[in-house]
């Protein structure tokens, strides 16, 4: 099979999880530079080079962005709606799991605070995790980069009632190492989405489950279709800035709360690859 990529983020496929998905998908391929000749074109958000032949292209939505299917046919999203049978949802999120098979190429530098963190296995977001004896000194980090408007209230919010210590660009204290080396020093960690959408779930509340905090979410209400509500707070479930801080307080001051949360398993279920590999077979193969 032949396949050609184009107009992905810089080094977003090669080692990453989408070269081994496609991998697993095609039962192998081969690169080409030719529209005409590829078997297969995958595309995506990130550049702006046209696509020929829509029919046989499939396009991986990365944001908080429908598909228009226009310059491709198919596409890999966030969203829920199969478009007709266009679309099937792989969220971002997937791309953080250690799925059988997959060894994830070392990220290069970058300045955008994410992609140093290793792969996480899916048996530790499905499995229940107990709470050491010893209680968390430093109470609440967030890692960000962009300092969109409802994270940065939540921010402002949360820190009148204890300061929450923050790393990234949002912060101007750039983190170039794993989030999973600075969360386990706390006890939760603030990571709303930057945008809210039905089905929108990027790697922000498994990584901060993965380094031991509670999350501090703020995503759609959705996202209860596949994560246990009892594993974190969401902050669209309130939407009342007073009443989230509340309830975190509880939390922070009550260990025996603290414990029933932080000891509930995230996932609710294993996810699956074999359906989104039977939709692009069905495209190639059709």
């Amino acid at each position: 099979m032949k396949l050609l990529i184009t107009n992905f983020w810089d080094g977003g496929f090669d080692g990453d999880f989408f070269e081994f998905f496609f991998n697993k998908a095609l039962n192998g391929f081969e690169r080409t530079d030719s529209a005409k000749e590829a078997d297969l074109i995958v595309t995506s958000l990130f550049g702006y080079i046209p696509t020929e032949f829509a029919e046989k292209t499939v396009c991986y939505i990365g944001e908080n962005v429908r598909p228009s299917y226009v310059g491709y046919k198919y596409s890999l999203s966030f969203d829920y709606d199969t478009y007709g049978g266009h679309n099937f949802r792989l969220p971002l999120w997937w791309s953080r799991l250690a799925w059988d098979g997959f060894e994830q190429k070392p990220r290069k530098a970058n300045p955008n605070n994410h992609g140093y963190e290793q792969l996480i296995s899916i048996k530790q977001l499905t499995q229940p995790r107990k709470l050491d004896i010893k209680i968390k000194d430093n109470f609440c980090a967030m890692i960000a980069g962009n300092p969109e408007g409802l994270r940065v209230n939540l921010y402002n919010s949360i820190s009148k009632y204890k300061q929450v210590d923050g790393y990234g660009n949002m912060f101007n204290n750039a983190l170039r190492k794993s989030k999973l080396d600075v969360l386990p020093e706390y006890k939760f960690s603030l990571c709303p989405e930057n945008s809210i959408y039905g089905g929108y779930v990027t790697e922000k509340l498994i990584d901060a489950y993965a380094g031991g905090t509670v999350p501090i979410y703020s995503g759609n209400l959705l996202v209860e279709e596949e994560f246990n509500r009892k594993a974190f707070l969401n902050y669209q479930a309130y939407m009342n800035m007073d009443a989230f801080v509340d309830h975190i307080k509880t939390y922070d001051r009550i260990i025996e709360d603290y414990k029933y949360i932080y000891e509930q398993p995230l996932l609710l279920k294993e996810p699956n690859l074999d359906n989104a590999i039977d939709f692009i077979r069905n495209i190639v193969w059709k």
